[in-house]
């Protein structure tokens, strides 16, 4: 791997759309009809073959980001966390039960640092690993198809095969991700003789395709079994370092494989400076129609709605699909995020609230707001400018910062009761100084230590409030995921 930034114009790459297709269910455990699951369950370690004690039961984890290594178990049932004891006997992690053919998806969280890994059948490892920032990844980070080994093959040999992310979808330790896996197990003969190699049809890391179609001619390295089989156990990998699990679940493997929308898909990428881009966008089931969407050549993305001053998605990896605003006829004008996605909130970000208590608005009265559009500074990142109730904001947000987003709002003259609502989820929980974690873990934010924010509860979860005056006339935060 290597961490210097790639160097590279824009260019608006056509790739061809991988094929759907069906694969056919063998026996084992996991069989089941379509759309079925099959969760493990974790009230206990009872679905595991027996295991050291570095695998413990918990409710959930928390790892700080900043911190090498840290996860801590919350006491409880629901998830599985593997703490490496220094000097201990640190094992890795098989279920009882044996599957072939099999759709998995689990949710994991990384340690800062921390290296761990699934292996299918215990035998084929999608390698899990702290890659959040990399600019370039390989097959040993997060998402890669780890490589095989043979001493045999010499010096600097003896690792071969494997294979990198298409992009790096990681986040942020701490915070959980989601990984799915379609696999179809080696095939055999009635003799027991291998007439097929296994299978990684599809692998999706937090939402994003990073492996498509890729064979293996034998088990990768440091597997449990060295010989082939049509059935095996699940394998997590527990002697590398600290990492958490949770809805582990099976079911028939359907590919689900992405369809651009043509057999010549359009896509964007931002390289070499920032892309700005127009566009009708949807959310949920909303049709937005006018939005701006920020690519950074980090792959730090975002999307903000001009009618309304909201920040309402983000996300890491891969810039836009285009292919539905200029295929043609451009029909339906949609423009649709590539990478790992966290939906935000479209609801305006500043608001005057009569009471402490009172609702944040959903939207802005038409004749509140007014957009006067925006700037660029000498390194492409907007500052979108606008008044609302007669206040003038602007309201800067760069994806410069490789560990997200930050967001810099501006208020002239404000008024009594003006707040800005920072952040929406289930929960909002400290997590550090100045730092808190929104939603079930999703993403982070940061905020400097002179405001003061107000966590409130809502009938849908928790809002991060922090009140604007003179003294906080210029607010600034960070969105890390």
């Amino acid at each position: 791997m290597t961490s210097s930034h790639q160097h590279m114009k824009i260019q608006f790459k056509r790739t061809l759309a991988v094929c759907s297709f069906v694969i056919a269910i063998s026996p084992g455990v996991f069989s089941q009809q379509s759309g079925e699951q099959n969760g493990i369950s974790l009230r206990d370690l009872g679905s595991f073959r027996p295991t050291g004690k570095n695998w413990v039961i918990a409710s959930n984890a928390t790892a700080d980001p900043s911190i090498n290594g840290d996860m801590k178990a919350v006491p409880g049932e629901g998830a599985l966390v593997n703490l490496v004891a220094a000097g201990g006997e640190n094992m890795n992690l098989l279920t009882r039960d044996e599957f072939g053919d099999a759709q998995l998806e689990l949710d994991f969280m990384m340690a800062k640092g921390s290296n761990s890994g699934v292996y299918l059948q215990g035998r084929y490892e999608v390698q899990l690993f702290d890659s959040w920032t990399l600019p370039r990844v390989g097959f040993s980070d997060c998402g890669g198809i780890y490589q095989r080994w043979d001493d045999a093959r010499g010096k600097d040999n003896e690792g071969y095969e494997g294979s990198a992310p298409l992009q790096n979808a990681s986040r942020a330790p701490g915070l959980w991700q989601h990984l799915k896996i379609i696999f179809r197990a080696p095939r055999f003969d009635d003799k027991g003789v291998k007439i097929g190699n296994a299978r990684f049809d599809e692998v999706y890391l937090n939402g994003s395709l990073v492996q498509s179609g890729i064979r293996l001619t034998g088990p990768t390295r440091a597997a449990f079994f060295k010989e082939e089989s049509a059935k095996g156990p699940l394998m997590l990998q527990g002697d590398h370092g600290n990492v958490a699990f949770r809805n582990i679940r099976f079911s028939t493997p359907v590919s689900i494989a992405q369809n651009m929308g043509t057999d010549d898909p359009i896509l964007l990428d931002a390289t070499g400076k920032p892309y700005l881009l127009r566009s009708y966008l949807m959310y949920g089931d909303k049709k937005l129609t006018h939005v701006i969407s920020y690519g950074h050549p980090n792959k730090v993305n975002y999307s903000y709605d001009l009618k309304q001053g909201a920040l309402f998605q983000i996300w890491r990896g891969d810039y836009l699909n285009v292919t539905e605003m200029w295929h043609e006829r451009g029909e339906p004008q949609l423009a649709k995020p590539r990478g790992s996605l966290i939906v935000l909130n479209d609801a305006p970000a500043i608001a005057v609230l009569p009471e402490p208590g009172s609702n944040w608005p959903d939207s802005i009265a038409f004749d509140d707001f007014r957009n006067q559009g925006y700037t660029l500074d000498v390194d492409r990142t907007p500052n979108f400018q606008y008044s609302y109730k007669g206040i003038n904001v602007s309201d800067k947000i760069s994806g410069t910062d490789v560990q997200g987003i930050k967001r810099e709002l501006t208020v002239k003259d404000p008024i009594g009761n003006l707040y800005c609502r920072v952040a929406t989820g289930k929960m909002i929980t400290p997590s550090g100084k100045n730092m808190y974690v929104v939603g079930d873990r999703d993403y982070y934010i940061r905020l400097d230590d002179r405001y003061k924010p107000v966590i409130r509860t809502t009938a849908t979860g928790k809002e991060l409030l922090v009140p604007i005056d003179k003294s906080t006339a210029t607010l600034s935060y960070s969105i890390i995921f």
